[in-house]
């Protein structure tokens, strides 16, 4: 396997770095799974944190099925782990995979295991000779800039190649959203019919995808929440002068961040109900 770099970092890409790979770790000694993108619920399924594995196996096998017959050659824009090309890679395919993330490239290169290409590179700093059958993004598109998103994929596809999305975006609604992330789907529908490609598929599984922040919701309900409380009652009962100094100091030059990271994570709203609210879950084929 090549691994070929042409990286540009920034402060967020760094934070997503790290969230990327915490996720990482916790997955694999918790679940033992190596996936890090959403599950894919069916209506019979327990939401429950021990069927997330066979979820996002699910997942795999929804993205697999939307390849168009006749691909061989596959480029994996934000790969992660790499598990999923891993699974592309066994079924014949031929793929090669993009990532910016330093910290997952490790774990990359054991899942293709010598497979394929390995470009530690963002979409828009991309820059080989190489064409493809198909471009996927598989929850890796919300980080692709639209305004040259369609020119790279028309850059780097064979004639008569296909670009599979699968990823939310955002929708209009009342209120202030916790769930951060995603293009405006407006938006992207916009920059979709001024550019060459035409929808093939379009199909929204939201209901599909929604049960993963009821697992989220339940996560920080009942360990994050407590484990925070249980923390600041320690330093305020040990420490309490130095908690009264250091909380003022934050209130003073933190508050409104702190306010967004409450609202966003301890008030209760990151739930199921609200990322059908605010989002729409899609797999986009285009050609």
């Amino acid at each position: 396997m090549t691994v070929k770099r042409n990286i540009r970092r920034d402060a967020n890409l760094d934070f997503q770095d790290i969230g990327l790979r915490i996720a990482s770790i916790m997955g694999q000694y918790f679940l033992k799974t190596e996936h890090l993108h959403y599950g894919y619920w069916t209506p019979e399924m327990e939401v429950d944190l021990a069927n997330l594995p066979k979820a996002q196996q699910n997942y795999t096998e929804f993205l697999k099925s939307h390849i168009p017959a006749g691909v061989k050659t596959i480029l994996d824009v934000g790969c992660g782990t790499g598990h999923n090309a891993s699974i592309l890679l066994d079924c014949g395919y031929q793929v090669d995979c993009v990532s910016p993330s330093d910290s997952l490239s490790d774990a990359t290169k054991n899942s293709l295991s010598g497979r394929g290409q390995l470009y530690e590179s963002t979409f828009e700093a991309l820059d080989i000779k190489k064409k493809y059958d198909c471009i996927l993004f598989s929850e890796s598109f919300q980080y692709i800039k639209l305004d040259s998103a369609f020119d790279n994929m028309k850059r780097y596809l064979n004639d008569n190649g296909v670009v599979v999305i699968a990823d939310f975006f955002r929708i209009p609604a009342e209120g202030s959203s916790p769930l951060g992330g995603g293009h405006r789907l407006s938006r992207f529908q916009e920059a979709l019919e001024k550019s060459p490609f035409k929808v093939l598929t379009e199909e929204d599984i939201t209901d599909n995808t929604a049960p993963n922040l009821q697992l989220v919701d339940e996560v920080l309900q009942q360990v994050a929440i407590p484990s925070k409380d249980l923390v600041f009652d320690a330093l305020k009962g040990n420490y309490p002068i130095s908690f009264k100094i250091v909380s003022f100091i934050a209130n003073m030059f933190f508050a409104k961040r702190l306010k967004k990271l409450n609202f966003k994570y301890f008030s209760g709203e990151r739930n199921a109900e609200n990322f059908k609210k605010f989002k729409r879950y899609f797999l986009f084929v285009l050609q």
